[in-house]
Parts: structure tokens; sequence; C-alpha cells
């Protein structure tokens, strides 16, 4: 039960995409289930602060429907996770491994799969936020790892239990660098493979994180009382420069529902404009950026 309580916190992380080839353009549109459950996107509050936070299983599952081959080798090497010391690196690398957790997971890979849960096992007893969640919860999620409904769902009720745990006890600084680990490594299992800059729905999703990553610069600066973050934050406002190259346009058009299905439509579009040297100097400093977590 310790194992999968640890893992759950990082069920609710980010997801992210990206393309390549000239200018990189995408254009896609959404389609959003009528029940709250299984939304691939929550909004966090913390520090009073809200923003969106799309699920690392929806990355997970979107880099698989781009075709993309899994790569065991681009997750990160779980013995770091018995280095890391202090609240920052812990934090950061439970997120990193929660990330990894949701693509190994999609991509069916068991064995590796129990391996990170052992992982963030450990980190999450480090950081003591292995009891925010109930058994009944666990035990559902037990039951349906292979089941990619099931997962989102499990994702977002685990999201809103880790939120509420970790405000009820005033660990802010916590969540948000678990929130900001988790982003990094999204982006580098979307990034690393080539092939993604090829799937239009891959780069719309990349310039979706422009505004994510704003939102966690300001957490971060609003929760480091300890000012532990400095190089962190400053790596990461290198990237949002970065992020300044990537444009994306939107065009609303009236959502359809379906009441028989209990699902809604979302018609309207967004397009994403990506150049070669904003996209190089985006991967260059995410992966520095992990670097940096997992050194």
């Amino acid at each position: 039960m310790k194992t999968l309580s640890g893992l759950c916190l990082c069920l609710f992380l980010f997801a992210c995409g990206g393309q390549q080839n000239g200018d990189h353009e995408g254009t896609t549109k959404d389609t959003l289930a009528a029940d709250p459950e299984p939304n691939a996107v929550e909004m966090v509050n913390i520090g009073g602060k809200l923003f969106n936070v799309p699920s690392p299983a929806q990355t997970a599952i979107a880099i698989r429907k781009a075709g993309l081959k899994y790569q065991k080798d681009l997750t990160a090497p779980l013995e770091k996770g018995e280095t890391v010391t202090g609240k920052l690196a812990q934090s950061m690398a439970l997120g990193v491994y929660g990330a990894d957790l949701a693509y190994v997971t999609v991509h069916k890979d068991g064995q590796r799969a129990l391996a990170t849960m052992q992982a963030i096992e450990k980190l999450g007893g480090k950081l003591e936020v292995t009891n925010a969640f109930d058994r009944a919860l666990i035990e559902r999620f037990k039951s349906n790892m292979g089941n990619e409904d099931s997962l989102l769902q499990f994702s977002g009720r685990a999201f809103r239990a880790a939120d509420q745990y970790l405000k009820n006890n005033k660990r802010d600084d916590v969540s948000a660098l678990v929130l900001a680990g988790g982003w990094i490594e999204s982006l580098h299992l979307t990034l690393s493979d080539p092939a993604a800059m090829n799937d239009q729905a891959l780069v719309s999703r990349i310039g979706e994180q422009k505004n994510t990553l704003n939102g966690l610069v300001d957490l971060i600066e609003a929760t480091d009382q300890d000012k532990s973050a400095v190089q962190v934050l400053k790596a990461m406002k290198e990237l949002q420069a970065h992020f300044a190259g990537v444009t994306s346009t939107y065009t609303y058009e009236k959502p359809v529902t379906e009441p028989a299905k209990k699902t809604t439509f979302i018609n309207s579009t967004s397009s994403v404009s990506i150049s070669p040297e904003s996209l190089a100097a985006i991967v260059s400093t995410v992966s520095s950026i992990r670097s940096m977590i997992l050194a």
C-alpha cells in the first residue's frame, strides 16, 4: 500500500509534446468527456494561484498514439532515487519518476512499472507524502492498471487527494517542485524522439506548455521560502525565453454535446508554430534542467 500511496502523488503531473521540420505547425481539435473524472487537465491551486495541469498519463497516451517507439532508456535511472538528498532534489525526482511511471504503464511494461513504484515509495517516504490516499482509491488503481480510461480517471482523483493533502499540511513548496519535476520529464520523454516532431497533435501540445511554464515559475518563486530553488528557477527562466519563440492561435467553434454518450466535443481549434531554432533551444534547455534534477 505504501508503494501505491507514494506513486499516486505523481500521477497528477504535467503533459507536453513537440514537432520539427521547417517552421513546425500543428492544428488539433479537442474532445472532453462530460464526466469530470476522465478529464486530461486539472486545476491546481498552490499559494492562491490557479493554473491548468495536464496529466502525465495523457502525455504517455499521446506519445503512444503518435506511433513513437517505446524507449525504456529515456526514463530516469532508478538508482538516482537512492542518492538524491534535500527537499528540492527529492521533490523534483519524485515528479520525474511519476511521469516515468505513467509512460511505462501506458506502454504496458509491468516490470519497469513495479521498479518505478519502488523508487517512488522510497522517495515518498523520505518526503513523508505516503499517507495522502485511502485504501479504496489504491485498490481501484491496482485493478485497472491496464485500462487507459481508468488510468486517466484515477489520475484525476489522485490529483485532488494529493493536492488537498499538501495544502492541509502547508507543503506548497513540495507540491510545486513535484509538479516542476514531472513537467520537465514529460517534455523530455516527448522531445527525445525525433519522430515526435512529425505529429501535429504533439506540436500543439508543446505550444500549450508556454503558459504552464509561466505558471510554474510563478509558483516556485512564491513557495521557495528557503531559496533552495534559485538555480532551478534560473534555468526555467532561460527556458521561458526560448518558449517566447512559440506562437499559437485559437479559433473558437461552438461545442457539441451528445447526452447519450455523456460526451462533449470541443470543436475549437488551436494552431502552433515553432521555429527550428526555438525548438532546438527548448530541447537543449530541458535536457540541462533534467540533468540538474538528477545530478
